[in-house]
């Protein structure tokens, strides 16, 4: 198995024309940390599991978009790239809470309300979520403040 460090987030790094910084691509997805929970637990994946895995995937993408976008309308009002980096990420953590959190509360209720498979999916998406969020928030962000230099004239994303 993958180490939850290669499967959590992945970077990029592709040379741009002559002249221009490397172009940064950050995405993740916590699949590596839910395959891991769940041996940790001891849990069979099962195709219930597997769509609560899917769907997680789904908004971490989501997320990653919300904060891309975020950042570009940042960089749109003319503000320097660390800041709009900075003020990206906390315009877009409220949208990204809120709708993590929501399907959280709803996966808790078709856990407590549901049967073997129905609790499987909850399980999946839950902790799929949870890791989701630190890794749209947090470590994407340390990769951001890793890789994208202070004096930075250009952003591809």
């Amino acid at each position: 198995m993958r180490s939850w460090a290669t499967e959590v987030t992945s970077v990029v790094l592709s040379t741009g024309p002559a002249g221009r910084p490397p172009d940064l691509v950050v995405g993740g997805t916590g699949t590596g940390d839910t395959a891991s929970a769940l041996a940790y637990f001891g849990a069979t994946l099962t195709l219930p599991g597997i769509a609560g895995i899917i769907l997680s995937i789904g908004m971490s993408v989501d997320a990653n978009v919300l904060i891309f976008e975020r950042i570009k309308e940042e960089r749109g009002l003319g503000k320097t790239i660390p800041n709009s980096i900075a003020q990206g990420f906390s315009r877009a953590f409220t949208a990204i809470f809120d709708s993590n959190l929501t399907t959280i509360i709803s996966a808790i209720f078709l856990f407590q309300f549901g049967t073997g498979p129905i609790k499987g999916y909850a399980v999946t998406l839950i902790i799929g979520l949870v890791s989701n969020v630190f890794t749209a928030v947090f470590v994407s962000r340390l990769i951001f403040d890793v890789t994208v230099r202070k004096t930075a004239k250009s952003l591809s994303i």
